[in-house]
Order: structure tokens, then sequence, then C-alpha cells
């Protein structure tokens, strides 16, 4: 199924408290899971793990309950929990 996924990419970096920093973030519209592997593939070329780096890739947009109404809700996957209609925080405010 074709969507949008959204690729963190890493660099180890001993300066910081996790011991990587966040290089990049990019936005990749209508792929799927298979064209998101092929593209970390062709990526660890310009960026190979022997050095450091390190990539993640998720869906950018996660479905949930709305709490109030019961019908399902597209949001982005890192919305804090006060902005997610599926929580009661959001409606108490």
């Amino acid at each position: 199924m074709k969507q949008d996924y959204t690729m963190y990419i890493y660099k180890s970096d001993k300066r910081t408290k996790t011991g990587e920093r966040l290089f990049s973030t990019t936005v990749w519209a209508g792929r799927d899971a298979a064209g998101m592997r092929r593209e970390c593939n062709e990526l660890y070329d310009l960026y190979p793990a022997t050095q450091g780096w390190r990539f993640e890739y998720f869906p950018t947009m996660k479905t949930v309950k709305n709490l109030m109404t019961g019908k399902d809700v597209q949001i982005d996957r890192d919305t804090p929990w006060a902005c997610n209609p599926a929580s009661e925080t959001y409606w108490s405010m």
C-alpha cells in the first residue's frame, strides 16, 4: 500500500547524551515498505553504518480511534498525547 513515510538519519556523536544526533528528516511521499528498504540500501553507500550512520523510517500518519465519536482518525505519528483525539486529555481541556 502506497503511503507517506518519514525517514530519520542519525550520526553517532559522543558529545551528546544519547550518543547520536539527528542529521536529517525527510518525508517520502507515495512509497511502500519495499520502496523504503530500497531507498535505505541506496543511501548506505553514501552514509555507511561503519562510519556511524543509522536510518529509521516510519509511516508518517497513524490511525487512532476518536474517543468521542468512535471513528478512525489519521494523525501524525509524533503527535503529543495531549493533542491526540484518542486521549481523555484532548477532550478535557
